[in-house]
């Protein structure tokens, strides 16, 4: 019971993530073209003080609830080495800690990234650790 708990509230804390990226991205990006810069700037600010209070957290959440999973889903290595889904659940680990790691920094510690400064790049490494999810019990 405790582990579909904690791997629904991880589903969720993602769901949240991604959402705010699906919606910078797909939506509020977009809309620049329709209204003035200084509209624009007043739109993306006041979803902002909505998203500052809980996708920071979800964040930290999913992390974390993501750790719990691997830690029970990865199983010991083999003598063959590692298995096809132990490979993808590693890369899938990487690309779900490096996100968090960045979202702490910037979020928490106010250091900006260097690189990827846009949501585009946090947005793609979603879609990819989503697909790798979907395709790792397939291998």
């Amino acid at each position: 019971m405790t582990y579909l708990i904690i791997k629904l509230t991880h589903i969720f804390s993602v769901f949240i993530y991604g959402g705010f990226l699906f919606t910078d991205n797909l939506f509020l990006s977009k809309i620049k073209k329709d209204i003035s810069e200084k509209e624009h700037t007043k739109v993306r600010e006041y979803f902002m003080q909505y998203v500052r209070k809980v996708v920071p957290k979800s964040l930290i959440l999913a992390v974390a609830t993501g750790i719990y999973l691997i830690y029970i889903n990865f199983g010991t290595i083999g003598e063959d080495g590692l298995t096809n889904f132990q490979i993808l659940l590693s890369i899938k680990a990487f690309l779900g800690l490096w996100l968090g790691l960045r979202g702490v920094l910037q979020v928490f510690f106010k250091i900006q990234p260097l690189v990827f400064k846009s949501h585009i790049f946090p947005f793609a490494l979603v879609v990819i650790i989503i697909a790798l999810s979907q395709i790792m019990f397939a291998v």
